[in-house]
């Protein structure tokens, strides 16, 4: 569940970046999260810490999340997902993409904000998906431009080929449950 809320901050980055130049995404001022939830009523917040993307001159978006960075706080159960969940040994990475509209953010003035609605591809542990998210593109300035969901995206563990690594952390924990969807949240910053 933690990879799929992380794939979808992915392709939230990816949909706010003007088309017309080369942006890059500013890790350092952007966040990828995802809330999974266990034993039915226990939601705990998680993070991945490396991402990269950018758009290209012809507004092609792009984001990669290295999905061994995923950040819970307790070690052996990053561990876990990472070997067990992700796979990362066959799928190190989850992308997302997309194709902006060129005209629309460029017509976005600098200090003013615009809501979108966007629909990419998540290609996730072997798995592409179309997602379609709804961001807020704030243009700080000419330069810088932030992306962030105005809903958390939602990814299903059946989509991706992931249940039976939701099932093996959950056997492992000896947890009764882990919920098979997950709420991804993003905040993207690009600059040119």
């Amino acid at each position: 569940m933690r990879i799929l809320s992380i794939f979808i901050l992915s392709l939230s980055i990816l949909i706010t970046a003007p088309a017309y130049s080369a942006w890059k995404l500013d890790s350092s001022k952007s966040s990828l999260t995802f809330v999974s939830i266990k034993k039915g009523t226990v939601a705990e917040n998680h993070h991945f810490k490396d991402f990269s993307g950018g758009i290209t001159d012809n507004g092609l978006a792009n984001v990669s999340i290295d999905l061994s960075s995923v950040d819970t706080n307790i070690a052996i159960r990053d561990q876990r997902m990472a070997e067990y969940l992700f796979e990362t040994a066959k799928f190190a990475q989850a992308n997302f993409s997309v194709q902006l509209n060129q005209n629309e953010i460029d017509a976005i003035a600098s200090g003013s904000s615009k809501k979108m609605l966007l629909k990419g591809s998540l290609d996730l542990h072997g798995q592409q998906q179309e997602v379609t998210v709804k961001v807020m593109v704030l243009k700080l300035s000419e330069k810088n431009i932030v992306v962030t969901t105005l809903q958390p995206i939602i990814i299903k563990a059946e989509d991706f080929a992931l249940v039976a690594g939701v099932n093996k952390l959950k056997s492992l924990a000896s947890l009764p449950s882990i919920a098979f969807s997950v709420p991804v949240s993003f905040v993207l910053t690009f600059t040119e």
